[in-house]
C-alpha cells in the first residue's frame, strides 16, 4: 500500500479536499445510526451546532459520557482533516473512563477507527466525509495544548477539577479553537456545587453563543434496577439534587444563609430621589464591596451594589451616583469598623477619614458586631421575608447561596478580590446590624412569685 493512500487529496501547494478514510457508508445513514436510542437531553446536546460554548449538566447515569462518545463522532464528521481534542480530569480517568467508553462505543457502531497509545493517546476516527484525529489529554494539564489548532474540543466532568484549574483550561480551550469554521466546546459534568459550569453559564449571565442542557438521573430508563433507589436511600437532600437532579446546589452540609431564596427574597425596587440610602461597606484590597440598602416600611431592600478597588474610588463613585443624596444629608455609610485604623491604598490616611471628607454621613461602630450577630440579624430578617436583594448584586446573591461554615465553625472568608465570597455578605452584615440590631434580652430583672 502507498502512503499516498493516506495523504489528503488536492494540489501540492493547495488546500487538502478530503482525508482518506476506510469508512464505506454514505453520511446521512452514518449521521441516523449515532442518533439511534438517544435520550432528549443526550439528542439535544448531538444535533446542537449552534453555541461556541455547549454544556451538558445531568446527575449520576444520566448518559453524559454516551452523549460525548456520539458528539465527538459527529463533530469528527462534520470537520474532516482536522484534529479534535478530548479532556478527562485525570489521566487515570482519561483511561479508565473516557479510552474504555469509547472503545465499547466505536466497537458497538463498528465505526473504523485507528488508536494510537504513545506518546499521548489519540484517535484517527475514519468517516463518510474523511478521517479526522481525536487528541486525548488530561484537564490537568491543559496548558500542554498550547500551539495546537483545533477544531472541537470536548471535556468530561470539568466540575470534579480544582475550579482555578477548569477556569484556567477552558480559557485555554476557547484560545485553541480556531482549526474550523464552526468549532465548539462542549463541557459535561454532574454538578459539583457552584463551579465551572455554574460560573459559564449561571453566574455570568445568558450570552450569545452558550448553551447549557440538564438531564436528569430518572431520565434514563436503561439503568441498573435499584440504582435511582439506592442514591436516595445513601445521599442527603442536597447532594440528591445534584447527583440526581442535575441541579446546581450547595454540596456542603451547611450554608451560613440558609434561608435564603433568590425567588422569595427578590426586589426590582431602585434608589429613589427622597430616598435615605444607607451603605453598608467591607474594605478590601482589590474590591471594597458595598451593598445599597433603602427602607419600604418594615422592609429593606438591597437594591445594588458597587465594588470599587480601593477607598478613594469607592469616594468617588458613591459622589458620582448618589448626588441627590449627599446633598441632602442622605448618603449614610456604615463601614467596617477596623477602617479607622487601615486604609486600601496604603496611605497614611485612614479609610474612615476619607469617607468623612468625602462628604457622607458615616456610622462607624466602635468595633464590629459579632460574626454570629452579623449573621444571625441578616437570617431573621430572611426568615420573616423582611428583607430583598435586587438580581443587580450577583456578588451579594453568590454569597448569600454560597457560603459554608468552615471546620471550625466559622463562616468561610476568602482570599480577597471580586471572588471573595465573605465580602459582599460581610458589607450587608456591618449595614444590617446598624439599621435592624438583634434585641438583647436579660433575666433577672422580674419578680414572679409562684403560689
Amino acid at each position: 500500500m502507498s502512503i499516498l493512500n493516506n495523504a489528503p487529496g488536492g494540489m501540492i501547494l493547495g488546500k487538502a479536499k478530503s482525508t482518506s478514510t476506510r469508512c464505506t457508508e454514505d453520511y446521512e445513514t452514518f449521521r441516523e445510526r449515532i442518533f439511534e436510542g438517544l435520550l432528549p437531553a443526550q439528542k439535544e446536546f448531538c444535533e446542537d451546532r449552534e453555541h461556541l460554548i455547549l454544556g451538558l449538566c445531568a446527575g449520576f447515569g444520566a448518559g453524559k459520557t454516551a452523549a460525548l462518545c456520539r458528539k465527538a463522532v459527529l463533530l469528527a464528521a462534520e470537520m474532516p482533516g482536522t484534529v479534535g481534542a478530548v479532556f478527562e480530569p485525570t489521566n487515570i480517568l482519561l483511561r479508565d473512563v473516557w479510552m474504555r467508553s469509547f472503545d465499547d462505543f466505536l466497537e458497538e457502531y463498528e465505526i473504523e477507527h485507528d488508536f494510537r497509545i504513545s506518546p499521548q493517546p489519540e484517535y484517527v476516527i475514519h468517516t463518510p466525509r474523511g478521517s479526522t484525529t481525536l487528541l486525548c489529554r488530561a484537564t490537568e494539564t491543559w496548558n500542554r495544548i498550547r500551539g495546537q489548532n483545533l477544531s472541537f474540543i470536548l471535556a468530561d466532568e470539568i466540575d470534579t477539577s480544582p475550579m482555578e484549574t477548569a477556569n484556567k483550561a477552558v480559557e485555554m480551550f476557547l484560545a485553541r479553537l480556531r482549526g474550523a469554521k464552526n468549532p465548539q466546546l462542549c463541557l459535561a459534568s454532574t454538578p459539583e456545587g457552584y463551579k465551572c459550569l455554574y460560573k459559564l453559564f449561571v453566574e455570568e449571565g445568558e450570552r450569545p453563543g452558550r448553551r447549557l442542557i440538564k438531564a436528569k438521573t430518572t431520565s434514563n430508563p436503561y439503568l441498573p434496577s435499584g440504582f435511582i433507589d439506592s442514591l436516595r436511600e445513601n445521599y442527603p437532600p442536597n447532594l440528591l439534587a445534584a447527583y440526581l437532579e442535575g441541579e446546581f446546589c450547595n454540596l456542603a452540609n451547611t450554608t451560613v444563609y440558609h434561608p435564603f431564596d433568590r425567588d422569595r427574597h427578590w426586589t426590582d425596587e431602585v434608589v429613589k430621589e427622597d430616598d435615605r440610602v444607607f451603605v453598608g461597606i467591607d474594605f478590601n484590597v482589590g474590591a471594597c464591596f458595598c451593598q445599597v440598602i433603602v427602607r419600604r416600611g418594615d422592609e429593606f431592600h438591597v437594591v445594588d451594589e458597587h465594588y470599587p478597588q480601593d477607598t478613594p474610588a469607592l469616594v468617588k463613585l458613591l459622589k458620582e451616583r448618589y448626588k441627590r443624596q449627599i446633598e441632602q444629608g442622605n448618603l449614610v455609610a456604615v463601614p467596617d469598623a477596623a477602617s479607622r485604623q487601615r486604609s486600601t491604598t496604603n496611605a497614611s490616611e485612614s479609610d474612615l477619614s476619607l469617607l468623612r471628607k468625602g462628604g457622607f454621613t458615616v456610622k462607624a461602630q466602635p468595633s464590629n458586631p459579632q460574626i454570629a450577630d452579623r449573621v444571625n440579624s441578616i437570617n431573621v430578617l430572611l426568615i420573616a421575608n423582611r428583607l430583598k436583594v435586587s438580581n443587580r448584586c450577583k456578588y451579594l446573591i453568590k454569597s448569600l447561596e454560597q457560603q459554608c461554615y468552615d471546620k471550625s465553625g466559622k463562616p468561610e472568608k476568602g482570599i480577597g478580590g471580586k471572588d471573595d465570597v465573605s465580602g459582599p455578605v460581610d458589607a450587608l452584615g456591618y449595614g444590617m446590624t446598624f439599621l435592624a440590631p438583634l434585641r438583647r434580652y436579660q433575666t433577672g430583672g422580674s419578680r414572679i412569685v409562684v403560689w
